[in-house]
C-alpha cells in the first residue's frame, strides 16, 4: 500500500512537472469558502460516500496559493483519494482561523457532483463539502494517509518548481 502511494505520488509529480507551471484562472463559479465556526456540520453520509466510491470518474484540484492543479482519472487513484475522507470522524464545528488550501471537485461522467474545500495545516486537516452557494453540507476529518498524500505532493511540487526557477 505504501509503495502504491509512493508510485501514485511520483506519477502525479511527473505529470505536474511535465505540464509546466500552469496558473489557474480565477472563476466566480467556485470561489474560496469563507467558513467560520458556528452551527454543527454533519459528516458525509454513507450513501454519498458509496456513490463517490462507485461512480466518481474524475477528481480535480485547484490549489489557491500554489502554482499547480491536479487531476486524477484512474479508478484505483480515485478510490484511494476518496478513502482519505475519514467517514467515522465528522468535524462538527469548524476550527476558527482555518483556511482551505484548495478545492477538490468530484466528477461523475463529466459532471461536477460535489465540491470540497481541503484544509491542511497543523490544526486543520479536514474536508468541507459545499453546495453551489458555498454553504457547508458535510465536514469530515482527513485520514493520516490523506495528510501524507497532500504533504508529499506539495513538497515534491514546491521543491521541483523552486529548483527549476533558478
Amino acid at each position: 500500500m505504501y509503495r502504491y502511494l509512493q508510485l501514485s505520488s511520483l506519477t502525479l509529480c511527473v505529470c505536474l512537472i511535465g505540464c509546466g507551471e500552469k496558473k489557474s484562472e480565477p472563476t466566480t463559479e467556485n470561489p474560496k469558502s469563507e467558513i467560520s465556526s458556528g452551527p454543527m456540520i454533519p459528516g458525509i453520509n454513507q450513501e454519498t460516500y458509496t456513490k463517490l466510491l462507485d461512480s466518481c470518474s474524475n477528481i480535480d484540484y485547484i490549489f489557491h496559493d500554489m502554482p499547480f492543479s491536479l487531476s486524477q482519472s484512474d479508478d484505483p487513484d480515485i478510490n484511494q483519494n476518496i478513502m482519505f475522507i475519514d467517514i467515522s470522524k465528522p468535524v462538527g464545528q469548524l476550527v476558527p482561523g482555518c483556511k482551505p488550501i484548495g478545492r477538490k471537485f468530484f466528477q461523475i461522467k463529466g459532471n461536477i457532483v460535489y465540491d470540497a474545500d481541503v484544509y491542511l495545516s497543523d490544526k486543520c486537516n479536514f474536508y468541507v463539502f459545499v453546495d453551489k452557494s458555498n454553504k457547508p453540507l458535510f465536514a469530515n476529518q482527513m485520514t493520516e494517509s490523506g495528510r501524507n498524500f497532500y504533504n508529499n505532493i506539495i513538497k515534491q511540487v514546491t521543491g521541483a518548481t523552486s529548483t527549476g526557477t533558478q
